[in-house]
């Protein structure tokens, strides 16, 4: 807590010393939850826990304290951002946590016809119970990501792009060190941007990807990608504004050929405003994603998600949130298997209620539930939750 209470006194110090024009923001927040389903058990497991994980409920809070800063030195702009939390479990104690998440961006120009993005992250947060079966053992999951790009405008209407990026995953339980995962990326982009602002873009990207901690016995999963992409970023009103990728992805899994993917990928989102005060947000996708599942190599996700904001007041606002993802898990592993491959349906929904009683304060309200339906019932869950949640921000 000490620790906590310290940084919350040095960013409130801060505004002090920022000039005209600077922006930092400071902000405190604690939002306490109800969970139903803490662990994403199924019935199955819920019947055979131990006595000491056979209560599925569980209440915890989550203190969280940051900086968010947006800082243009002459034409350049600087985004950076840190926190720090901490989660804290009525009932299962052994499973409470310390976070952070650090990140910053650098949006440089030099000249009219130069521009890019140099950056970094690095975050630290227990692992979502729904994806990682590590039992009752508490994993706490760190991601780093580095980036960099660089943009020439050639002509008014003309672009061309070169980017690199890198990242690596790290677990802290044992039993998920060989789930530790890093890649490296590079792509190139040649963008056409209309009159009125749309952009236009073909890519061409390139991923290397590997798995350090496994071992002799284990399936390496490390592969090689390359994908042949369609971007646009589509604003024909002021109402509308749309996104979109639609690429052919070729993955590679150089230990057994077998394994190897090649299909189409897509994903396209859109945000609407009806009016000044309801916005609606709108998303489909097909991707590929990884797979620590020993019977597959990699899984086809296909999803949507739908969301709506409804600003009833200057004070109150109204926003509910629904999704469906279907994973289908695939790819020749290389080696006999038992079992059976995983198929599974996950939905989800949000519905809560914003008031702001003053400009720095929020108070926020909500409901969520979830479920999942695999055609491997141990897999199944289903929750419920209840939260309240509470921000000031300086």
């Amino acid at each position: 807590m000490k620790w906590l209470l310290a940084g919350v006194m040095m960013m409130l110090a801060l505004p002090s010393l920022a000039k005209e024009g600077d922006t930092f923001r400071p902000f405190v927040s604690y939002t306490r939850y109800y969970d139903s389903n803490l662990f994403r058990l199924s019935e199955a497991e819920i019947a055979g826990a131990s006595q000491a994980f056979s209560e599925t409920t569980d209440q915890y809070g989550v203190l969280s304290a940051g900086l968010n800063v947006d800082w243009q030195p002459g034409r350049q702009r600087v985004l950076a951002s840190a926190s720090l939390s901490q989660t804290r479990y009525s009932r299962y104690s052994s499973q409470d946590n310390d976070g952070y998440d650090y990140q910053l961006r650098w949006n440089w120009l030099l000249g009219n016809h130069w521009s890019g993005q140099v950056g970094a992250t690095n975050t630290q947060s227990q692992s979502s119970y729904s994806d990682v079966s590590v039992g009752f053992v508490p994993n706490e999951v760190t991601r780093n990501r580095q980036f960099a790009s660089a943009n020439w405008l050639f002509h008014p209407r003309w672009q061309i792009g070169l980017n690199v990026d890198q990242a690596d995953v790290a677990n802290s339980a044992p039993a998920q060190l060989v789930s530790d995962y890093e890649d490296q990326g590079m792509g190139a982009t040649m963008t056409y941007i209309t009159p009125k602002g749309s952009r236009l873009s073909g890519q061409l990207r390139k991923v290397e990807a590997e798995y350090p901690n496994r071992t002799l016995g284990l399936i390496d999963n490390s592969y090689s990608q390359t994908e042949y992409n369609f971007l646009g970023d589509w604003r024909s009103t002021g109402k509308l504004t749309a996104r979109g990728r639609l690429g052919y992805v070729q993955r590679d899994y150089p230990v057994v050929s077998a394994r190897s993917y090649a299909g189409w990928n897509g994903r396209v989102s859109a945000d609407y405003s009806a009016s000044g005060k309801t916005l609606f947000n709108l998303a489909v996708y097909r991707e590929i994603g990884n797979s620590d599942d020993t019977n597959a190599t990699y899984s086809l996700n296909t999803g949507t998600s739908l969301g709506a904001a409804w600003l009833v007041t200057d004070k109150i606002t109204l926003r509910a949130n629904g999704s469906f993802e279907n994973r289908d898990y695939q790819g020749d592993p290389g080696v006999v298997i038992v079992g059976t491959t995983r198929n599974e349906d996950t939905l989800s929904g949000t519905l809560s209620v914003s008031y702001m009683p003053v400009r720095m304060a929020t108070i926020d309200l909500g409901l969520q539930a979830g479920s999942r339906d695999s055609n491997i019932s141990v897999n199944d869950y289903s929750f419920h939750s209840v939260f309240v949640s509470f921000r000031a921000d300086f």
